[in-house]
């Protein structure tokens, strides 16, 4: 299945503006929600304390079961399906058959923060 490919200026705006997304927890450090994160290159998204940027990682069933996201597939408009391609958490199309990785809609690594 192949990744749908998303302009980069467009992921760049993306990462100027995220949305927030919650992690289903509390962050060790001070006790706050945590956001998810693009924590590495290549995809990887951890969970983080919005004051200091302390991660923990995202486990498999916390992003299956708890993260309730609708992402449209940019194809066909449909809802995505959570699933697991490759190494990385995504979002599928069966239909129109690709992918979005998780990270592209997620806070860059350098914007851990909320505003």
């Amino acid at each position: 299945m192949p990744q749908y490919p998303i302009d980069k200026s467009i992921r760049e705006i993306w990462k100027l503006y995220p949305v927030r997304i919650g992690g289903k927890s509390l962050s060790e450090c001070h006790s706050k929600p945590t956001i998810l994160v693009q924590s590495m290159e290549g995809g990887f998204v951890t969970r983080n304390c919005p004051e200091c940027g302390s991660q923990a990682t995202l486990p498999r069933c916390t992003f299956l079961n708890e993260i309730d996201l609708w992402v449209a597939c940019p194809k066909c408009k449909g809802q995505m399906e959570k699933r697991i391609v490759g190494t990385n958490y995504a979002f599928t199309c069966d239909r129109c058959i690709l992918y979005i990785d998780l990270a592209v809609k997620t806070t860059a690594i350098v914007d851990r923060r909320q505003p």
